[in-house]
């Protein structure tokens, strides 16, 4: 039987390495304790994901580590912070993507980037250990089969109306 390893009280190490696409493909990804991804998992769930789970209840990672092959794979941007272990997209159960942005943003939370992706999940990333937290809000979303980037949180269904903010 495997060992669950704890990053902090509510998040343990697999939920960080579970992926459908490294699935299909017979890949396994593999996150050794001790290691620098491991150690700013470790950050990323002690500074921010702790915290958002303690006041807004269970917490739902959706991408969390992905290595390098598996964000190509994917299309992942090649500078996310998905690669060092320092992001996890989230949804809360019974909460909307932007409810849980804003409410992550009213926490006063030292986040790098949090950003309301498509109004489906919430992208959350740390700052590197001792590097000061940018607090940037982004709302991504499809203005036609386009993606476009807005700066700040907003609802998906407004900029899309709008044509934007």
């Amino acid at each position: 039987m495997k060992t669950r390893v704890l990053l902090s009280p509510h998040f343990s190490l697999d939920e960080f390495t579970a992926s459908q696409t490294a699935e299909r493909m017979g890949r396994q990804i593999v996150v050794e304790p001790g290691s620098d991804v491991f150690r700013n998992l470790q950050h990323l769930c002690l500074t921010l994901l702790q915290p958002i789970r303690e006041a807004l209840g269970p917490v739902v990672i959706s991408s969390g580590y992905r290595p390098p092959w598996l964000n190509e794979q994917i299309g992942g941007s090649p500078r996310s912070d998905h690669m060092s272990g320092l992001a996890a997209d989230i949804t809360v159960p019974g909460k909307t993507a932007l409810e849980v942005a804003e409410a992550i943003r009213g926490m006063g939370l030292g986040f790098k980037q949090l950003i309301n992706e498509h109004g489906r999940w919430v992208h959350i990333a740390a700052p590197e250990p001792g590097e000061i937290p940018r607090r940037q809000e982004l709302t991504i979303w499809k203005d036609g089969t386009r993606s476009r980037t807005t700066e700040g949180l907003h609802a998906v269904a407004d900029l899309q109306a709008g044509g934007g903010a």
